[in-house]
């Protein structure tokens, strides 16, 4: 009865091991499934960060072309007006509203320059 009493025991002990060992390569292959996807998520909003930064970058500098082209063009017409005013002649409406337009973007673009700056302080 001994030797049934032993063996019985050992194949329990035996089973505990096993389950245990087991138990263990599930934990292991839930810390890598969860390591896989931190890293594979991590690697995702780094690359769209960057993708962000890239393009606030590019809008920056393209806005900057424009603000200062809106800016010669105010000062065209500005020299416009001053000439016509010199001629005594009355600029069209079309013009003067034109002139007009270019004193509002300019001081739009300077604002979306302003809040693209802002953004980059978010990463």
């Amino acid at each position: 009865m001994n030797k049934q009493y032993f063996e019985k025991l050992n194949t329990e002990k035996l089973a505990e091991f096993n389950k245990h060992n087991e138990l263990q390569k599930v934990e292991l292959g839930l810390v890598d499934d969860f390591e896989k996807a931190f890293e594979k998520t991590l690697d995702a909003d780094t690359k769209v960060s960057t993708n962000l930064i890239d393009d606030l970058r590019k809008a920056e500098v393209e806005y900057n072309k424009i603000e200062e082209n809106y800016k010669k063009v105010v000062k065209l017409g500005d020299d416009l007006q001053a000439s016509a005013k010199d001629l005594g002649i009355e600029l069209p409406k079309e013009i003067l509203n034109k002139i007009q337009s270019a004193e509002v973007g300019t001081k739009e673009v300077a604002q979306y320059v302003s809040k693209i700056k802002s953004m980059y302080n978010i990463f």
